[in-house]
């Protein structure tokens, strides 16, 4: 069925708020994005309620109820969006375009969900691009990706604390303080993880998603420069900064499989990219530099993570373990046979752990 004229002239007039509504979201303008954008729903719903539930009414009426209901999920307005579904889905339209309905369905019950928790998802995005040989069209090896994922959260989390000022805690865990962080499926080419984060507004205090990942971001970059003196002024702390310094090693390309790990931040319709080429061993090499200290490698089985003493044992080497890395870097290993990189300094009674990955991948 193609519109009739007045219908046709309300769709125009909401596609002209919705874009609106999508340009001052892009400036930061929250309060006249859901302005425009109610305004948009307002309109599309009433071209909607124009067309008689038949047959003779489709595909445009399913069209016109899917777009009020992806309006009203802008808004918030979850029980809206549910009752436009619902209408949609009592129609006649064809199959595929009713599967699209049931795709806004499922995005408004997970954002219910969220809201219950008290999380609201940030239109901020991070997405990590992982390209080599060993990556395929939307296809990757499980030890390429999974632990890469996890730390890539951790890396996200631990940001999150240090730009909140909140001291360097050894227990992992959410509290009511954390903005929860939710993952999308990945996408297809060279093997891109999309990563939300899903902030308590009603919280004060903390930092916003726009400074939490503008700030990881020009970390990475930082680090890919290998300016370790600017990372230092940047990230003060000795355990955030060792942190943050072992998980990267944990994310970085490891040659021909992963020859490049991509971060880009979507931000207001903008997005910022960051490179990141350098391998584990050459941020192993770049740190050290001009240290007097001698670098060995330890091989062996895991056989503990001792958080009171912050030893660990590789095979018979007892290692002490530097602030910031037994919980997100060296309890995950326990029990795998590792390769550990210590630092070796005279009249020390144990090396220290500068590095650890594991051997059994």
């Amino acid at each position: 069925m193609e519109m009739n004229e007045q219908v046709a002239s309300l769709h125009r007039q909401a596609m002209e708020h919705a874009d609106a509504a999508m340009y001052f979201q892009s400036h930061g303008d929250e309060a006249r994005f859901v302005a425009e954008t109610q305004r948009a729903l307002d309109l599309e719903e009433r071209a909607a309620s124009m067309l008689p539930c038949a047959e003779s009414s489709e595909p445009t009426r399913t069209v016109l109820l899917r777009s009020a209901a992806t309006l009203a999920l802008r808004c918030k307005q979850f029980r809206r969006a549910e009752r436009l579904v619902a209408q949609a889905l009592l129609g006649f339209g064809p199959e595929t375009l009713l599967e699209e309905v049931r795709d806004v369905l499922e995005q408004v019950h997970f954002d219910r969900h969220l809201t219950v928790r008290g999380d609201q998802l940030s239109d901020n995005e991070l997405q990590v691009s992982l390209s080599g040989q060993g990556v395929s069209f939307g296809v990757i090896a499980v030890s390429q990706c999974l632990d890469r994922a996890k730390n890539i959260g951790n890396l996200v989390r631990r940001t999150t604390e240090c730009l909140s000022g909140l001291p360097f805690q050894q227990r992992r865990g959410r509290g009511k303080e954390y903005p929860g962080l939710y993952m999308a499926a990945p996408r297809a080419g060279s093997f891109t993880l999309t990563y939300r984060l899903g902030m308590q507004p009603s919280l004060q205090g903390l930092r916003g998603p726009d400074e939490i990942l503008s700030t990881l971001l020009e970390d990475i970059r930082v680090v890919d420069n290998g300016d370790w003196s600017e990372l230092r002024k940047r990230i003060d702390d000795d355990a955030y900064m060792n942190n943050f310094v072992g998980l990267l090693r944990q994310i970085a390309p490891d040659g021909p499989n992963v020859r490049l790990v991509g971060f880009t931040a979507h931000q207001k319709g903008i997005a910022y990219q960051v490179p990141f080429r350098r391998s584990r061993r050459e941020l192993l090499v770049d740190q050290s530099a001009g240290s007097a200290s001698v670098l060995d490698i330890v091989e062996g089985i895991l056989s503990g993570a001792d958080r009171q003493t912050n030893m660990v044992k590789v095979d018979d080497t007892r290692i002490k373990v530097p602030g910031g890395f037994i919980d997100d870097i060296v309890r995950p290993l326990w029990g795998q046979s590792v390769r550990a990189t210590v630092e070796r300094q005279p009249g020390a009674k144990a090396p220290v752990l500068i590095d650890v990955e594991s051997l059994d991948t």
